[in-house]
């Protein structure tokens, strides 16, 4: 449980980061956006690497992750799930820290202050996975491998969509 605290703290972080150097923040929306896709792209490669068996369930529980995420349109969930899936706690703690930085930059750039309820809901959601999977067995571990990769494959390509400023007629 210290490590889903620990890499959570990471948002929390980005947001007073990116409070306190707001000249700063136009420069680096790049590289922002460059290490969340990175760090995600790290995460399904881990995810995969761990995969034993590729099914026909497998592909279900891919598109049902990835469903699930285009209608929840939050990460936290599927980056819960990873945290627990994930054997080296302290890498993919590690991993989802850094990732929390730049997503929690990103959200202040986007909303012009530190948002509460998003970072209480991204809270809630990081925290099921680990609650309900605390004991977790073997039996569904590819199923849910494969429902998270679908969510944080849809997360990477979705993501450059939730960024862009529209641009004013």
């Amino acid at each position: 449980m210290l490590y889903t605290l620990m890499s959570f703290l990471g948002l929390i972080l980005g947001y007073i980061l990116a409070s306190k150097v707001k000249e700063e923040l136009d420069k680096g929306k790049i590289y922002f956006n460059a290490i969340i896709k990175v760090i995600l792209v790290a995460l399904i490669f881990v995810l995969a690497f761990k995969l034993y068996l590729i099914g026909f369930e497998f592909f279900i529980a891919l598109v049902i992750g990835g469903i699930l995420n285009y209608f929840i349109k939050k990460i936290y969930l599927f980056l819960g799930l990873s945290l627990i899936l994930i054997n080296d706690k302290l890498a993919a703690s590690l991993l989802i820290f850094i990732f929390s930085l730049a997503y929690g930059t990103l959200e202040y750039i986007k909303y012009k202050k530190i948002n509460y309820k998003s970072i209480l809901m991204n809270f809630l959601l990081f925290l099921i996975p680990p609650i309900l999977l605390f004991k977790k067995t073997m039996i569904f571990d590819n199923i849910l491998t494969a429902f998270t990769m679908g969510g944080l494959i849809i997360y990477v390509f979705r993501f450059d969509k939730r960024t862009k400023k529209k641009k004013r007629a």
